[in-house]
C-alpha cells in the first residue's frame, strides 16, 4: 500500500491491527505516525496509550507487555516499534525461535491494540514475517515522490506559508533542487527546507519570482556543473577552468566535483547512446534515473560529442581517478587537464 492510500484509510477511520511502515522517504513514514498517532491517542493520554520501542531493545515479552494493556479513554492502545532488523535481509539480531513466537503473537493480538513496525531500512518481501503482516494488517511504502506529485506537493507548502509561486517558478524550484532519480542526495526535509530559506528571504513579498529561487536555493553546484559543461560543449577551455575556479573558491571540495563531472560524463553517454535509439529527454530520465532537467541538458551537451569520444572521455577519466587516488597527481591539477581534454575537438 503506498503512503498516499494509507492516509486515505486513515482518514476514513480504516485502522488495522498491524502495520508495517517503511520505504526511502522517512518524512513521509513521520507524517503518517503522527497523524495516526493524533488520529488514535488523545492529547494529555499519551502515557497511557501509546507505547514505544525501540529494536535495539526489543522483546516479545515487552512487546506483549505493550499490547496487553488496555487503552484509557481512547478506542485504541498505539505501540511502535523502530527498526526491528528481522523485516530486512541484514543480519538479524533475533533468533529464529523468537522470530517464530512473534509471527505466532501477531495472530492473537487484542482487538483493542495497533501495532507499528516503523523501519528505516527497506524490507524483504521474502521474509514470512514481512507476508505475515500483509496477511494480517497492512505494508506501507513511503518512497519518494514522482516529479508530478513532488511539484504538487511543493506548491502546497508554499501555500502554507502564505506565498504563492507561479507555473515558471516551481519548474525552476524543481531545476534547483537534487531530489528526483537514483543519485539524488536531498529529501522532502530537505526541500522543506529550501522552501524555508526562500520564504525568508523574500520577507513581506507575496510572490516568490525565479530569481530567489536562483539566489538562494544550494543546488547552485549543479547550475555550475552545467555551466561549466555548456563551456566544454562550445570547447572553451579558459571559460571551463573559470568555471571550475569559481566552484573551488566557493568552497566546493576538488574530490565532490571530481566525482560530479565523472557522473555527467556518464550520463552524456548513457544520453547519447539512447538518443541514437530515439529515445525523448523525458523517457532517458526515468531509464537511467536522473532528473528529467538533468536530462535535458545531458541530452543538449552530448550534440556536442560522438559516442565514441564520450567513450573515450569515459576511460580518461577513469585513468584520471586511479591517478590521484594512487598519489601520482594531485587532484586539482589533474581535474583542470581532464577539463582541457574534454574541450578538445572529437577527431
Amino acid at each position: 500500500m503506498s503512503y498516499k492510500e494509507a492516509m486515505k484509510k486513515l482518514r476514513a477511520n480504516d485502522i488495522a491491527n498491524i502495520y508495517l511502515v517503511y520505504g526511502e522517504e522517512m518524512y513521509l513514514a513521520e507524517r503518517f505516525l503522527n497523524d495516526f498517532k493524533k488520529k488514535l491517542v488523545p492529547v494529555g493520554l499519551e502515557d497511557l496509550n501509546l507505547s514505544f520501542i525501540e529494536g535495539k531493545e526489543f522483546s516479545l515479552e515487552k512487546l506483549e507487555d505493550a499490547c496487553e494493556t488496555l487503552p484509557f479513554m481512547a478506542e485504541r492502545k498505539l505501540v511502535i516499534v523502530k527498526d526491528l532488523e528481522v523485516f530486512t535481509s541484514k543480519k538479524k539480531n533475533m533468533s529464529e525461535e523468537d522470530e517464530k513466537a512473534l509471527i505466532k503473537y501477531m495472530g492473537k493480538m487484542p482487538e483493542k491494540t495497533s501495532l507499528v513496525f516503523y523501519n528505516s531500512a527497506s524490507i524483504d518481501a521474502r521474509k514470512k514475517i514481512v507476508k505475515t503482516v500483509q496477511k494480517q494488517g497492512e505494508t506501507v511504502n513511503c518512497e519518494k515522490l514522482n516529479p508530478k506529485d513532488l511539484k504538487m506537493w511543493i506548491e502546497k507548502k508554499i501555500k502554507q506559508y502564505d506565498k504563492a509561486a507561479t507555473e515558471k517558478t516551481l519548474t525552476a524550484f524543481m531545476e534547483n533542487i537534487d531530489y528526483i532519480g537514483k543519485t539524488a542526495t536531498q529529501s522532502l526535509l530537505d526541500i522543506e527546507n529550501e522552501i524555508k530559506k526562500v520564504v525568508a528571504y523574500i520577507g513581506d513579498q507575496q510572490y516568490i519570482e525565479v530569481e530567489h529561487i536562483e539566489g538562494i536555493l544550494t543546488n547552485n553546484f549543479q547550475n555550475d556543473i552545467f555551466k561549466l559543461l555548456d563551456a566544454v560543449e562550445k570547447k572553451q577551455p579558459r571559460e571551463a577552468i573559470k568555471r571550475l575556479n569559481t566552484m573551488v573558491y566557493e568552497g566546493e571540495p576538488i574530490r565532490k566535483i571530481i566525482a560530479t563531472l565523472g557522473n555527467q560524463v556518464r550520463n552524456l553517454l548513457k544520453t547519447k547512446l539512447l538518443l541514437e535509439e530515439g529515445y525523448t529527454s523525458k523517457a532517458i530520465a526515468s531509464k537511467i534515473g536522473i532528473h528529467p532537467f538533468v536530462a535535458t541538458k545531458c541530452a543538449s551537451h552530448s550534440k556536442g560529442f560522438t559516442i565514441e569520444r564520450l567513450k573515450e572521455l569515459v576511460e580518461k577519466f577513469l585513468q584520471m581517478d586511479v591517478t590521484v587516488k594512487s598519489g601520482g597527481m594531485k587532484e586539482d591539477i589533474a581535474l583542470e587537464l581532464f577539463i582541457i581534454e574534454m574541450c578538445k575537438e572529437s577527431k
